[in-house]
C-alpha cells in the first residue's frame, strides 16, 4: 500500500508540474503537446492510484457510522 501511495504522490506531482508548464510557459507546439500529454498521464495515474488506495482502505475503515433502523 505504501508503494501505491508513493506512486500517487509522484503522479499528482507530475500532473501539476506539467500542467502548470503547459499553461504558463511559452512553448513550441510540439513541446506544448508533450507537456499536455504528460499532465494527462499524471492525472490518469493519480486517479488510478487514488482509487486503488480507496479500495484497499474502505473495507477496513468506516467513514461514518451505519444507522440501522
Amino acid at each position: 500500500m505504501k508503494l501505491i501511495a508513493i506512486a500517487n504522490v509522484v503522479a499528482w506531482g507530475a500532473f501539476w508540474t506539467f500542467g502548470l508548464i503547459a499553461l504558463f510557459v511559452e512553448l513550441a507546439r510540439g513541446e506544448m503537446l508533450i507537456a499536455c500529454l504528460l499532465a494527462g498521464l499524471g492525472f490518469l495515474a493519480g486517479v488510478a492510484c487514488h482509487l486503488g488506495l480507496c479500495n484497499r482502505i474502505a473495507p477496513t475503515q468506516r467513514i461514518a457510522p451505519q444507522i440501522e433502523g
